[in-house]
């Protein structure tokens, strides 16, 4: 573990009940050497988390909070070996379990290894099921994509290639296109069935914390990625993210 410290970066916005749970579960269970950073996105409607140690004064979305995190972690005296990006839409489902220290140790051992995801909790939501967790395999499976559920990403490589794109505000499509250069590079993506993570997916919106309706979102975040990607990749940027190096072994 020397020598191989985590910065845990989570953005609250509105939802400090999730938040402060994340922040305790990390507190109690994770042995890994690590340092919290959790940022406040101009909360408006209830307090921020009693553990906030970055306020930004008005809402950035996801990945403008992510990226002021990430500019935090930079002043800090300390060289990281990964980042670990938490979502309020997350819980651990796992009691006292860490979550954490093997994804760690998987990127230590594994030097090819650029990005690791826990396995997602049969219950949870999401579009992307590669991700769920697969009955009796206990162990990492390569895959061809992680979400910003909850990953893991080798810091060095992450701060190479340019971090998170500010430009894709809502933090559709910064995954695909994070996996995309990882695939193109020949380096390898992990779903680590020994550590899990629940998502719930617009949970926000169902308490009316976010001053939009989910779909509303989803059309702006669907829309932003669109414009940036195809732009950027060309007008088959959705086949490219989803096909372009991958192996059917992958899914």
């Amino acid at each position: 573990m020397e020598g191989h410290k985590v910065a845990i970066l989570i953005v609250n916005y509105n939802m400090p009940e999730r938040t402060d749970a994340l922040v305790e579960h990390v507190s109690c269970c994770v042995k890994w050497p690590h340092a919290l950073v959790v940022i406040d996105n101009g909360s408006d409607l209830v307090s921020p988390s009693k553990y906030t140690n970055l306020w930004l004064p008005e809402n950035r979305q996801t990945t403008g909070g992510w990226l002021a995190g990430l500019r935090f972690a930079d002043s800090l005296d300390d060289d990281f070996f990964a980042y670990w990006f938490l979502i309020t839409s997350a819980e651990f489902p796992d009691g006292d379990r860490d979550p954490l220290s093997p994804m760690a140790q998987w990127l230590v051992d594994e030097p090819d290894a650029v990005g690791v995801h826990p396995a997602l909790t049969e219950d949870s939501t999401t579009a992307w099921t590669h991700l769920i967790s697969q009955n009796g395999n206990m162990k990492p499976r390569r895959t061809w994509m992680i979400d910003n559920i909850a990953s893991l990403w080798r810091a060095d490589w992450f701060n190479e290639n340019d971090r998170f794109d500010p430009e894709l505000k809502y933090a559709w499509g910064i995954d695909l296109e994070t996996c995309f250069k990882a695939r193109q590079q020949g380096r390898s993506l992990w779903v680590d069935e020994r550590s899990l993570i629940k998502k719930v997916t617009n949970i926000g919106y169902l308490m009316e914390r976010m001053h939009m309706k989910a779909d509303t979102r989803g059309q702006l975040a669907g829309q932003n990625m669109a414009d940036v990607l195809s732009e950027r990749y060309g007008a088959n940027w959705w086949d490219r993210m989803l096909k372009e190096d991958v192996n059917d072994e992958w899914r």
